[in-house]
């Protein structure tokens, strides 16, 4: 194949093919590394909301709680003291900045049945429970609506939780006035009955990856032809055309044209070469002048 090809279009085809093997194999890694990154950046930012919660729930069942019930202890605040009410409704502030990230409280026996586990969740909350799973559970769910990525953390059932989720007879009647008597009741202290969860579409850091790998892509493949086409302008005034000139000379020269130079501008090999042709010449020239002697 490069047998018959001068030396530009060899050294073109050889860059084009370097192109051609070495253009997957940054796709492949490029791709894997910025996949690897855009979930890492998922999983930091859901880790971030899953601690905005759990601040939320934390500070509702320890600070405003007890506040509210030292003012109205006779009163239930559902807006103010549920630590789940609290926590939705910062969590539909913060989807307002980040409204591909949702939260849920999902929950085995909740009051308020919109936290009801569904059939993964539950699995999920029942390893909580055995102790297949500990402190974090995260992985993909496949819905009919698409792909999601998760990050879950059992939450322990408290001793303050049972004042709404223990005895129902026992619960505050603006619990039992809004959620009925039927649900949410029965937790036990010590127990698992919920799991924080965030989801986050999984299309997401999957489509950021690919926007970025079809860029970098680009820059690639603009920065390799610029890179080829300098290397051939270098290639060419360095070594194409005193090769040529080399051809010239030599093929005047066995016409018998003495008088025709080996020109050389540069210090290197080229130079050495044309030093020997040079004495190659003089060496031809003064056997031609003796055999015309004789």
């Amino acid at each position: 194949m490069f047998r018959n090809l001068k030396l530009r279009a060899r050294f073109t085809v050889i860059m084009l093919i370097v192109y051609v093997l070495s253009l997957p194999v940054m796709i492949v890694g490029s791709y894997y590394i910025l996949k690897k990154n855009a979930v890492r950046e998922i999983l930091e930012e859901s880790n971030l909301m899953l601690a905005a919660m759990e601040g939320a729930r934390k500070y509702t069942n320890d600070v405003l709680r007890p506040a509210v019930t030292k003012e109205l202890p006779d009163k239930f605040i559902i807006e103010a003291m549920s630590a789940t009410f609290v926590a939705k409704g910062i969590e539909k502030r913060i989807r307002e900045k980040l409204p591909n990230y949702s939260f849920k409280e999902a929950t085995l026996n909740p009051l308020n049945l919109v936290y009801k586990a569904d059939d993964f969740e539950s699995k999920k909350i029942e390893d909580f429970r055995t102790g297949k799973l500990t402190k974090e559970w995260r992985g993909y769910k496949h819905t009919d609506a698409g792909s999601f990525y998760v990050v879950m953390r059992p939450v322990v059932v408290q001793s303050g939780c049972l004042r709404c989720h223990g005895d129902p007879s026992l619960a505050p009647p603006e619990v039992r006035e809004r959620y009925g008597t039927t649900h949410g009741y029965g937790w036990k202290v010590g127990e698992i009955q919920t799991a924080n969860s965030v989801y986050v579409p999984a299309d997401v850091p999957i489509e950021n990856a690919r926007k970025a790998l079809v860029l970098f892509s680009i820059i690639y493949s603009l920065f390799f032809f610029a890179v080829m086409v300098i290397i051939d302008r270098v290639i060419i005034g360095s070594i194409i055309k005193p090769i040529e000139q080399f051809v010239d000379a030599a093929d005047e020269i066995s016409r018998g044209r003495f008088e025709r130079e080996f020109t050389v501008k540069t210090n290197d090999e080229i130079k050495t070469l044309a030093e020997a042709f040079t004495r190659m010449k003089l060496s031809l020239a003064k056997a031609m002048d003796i055999m015309r002697r004789k």
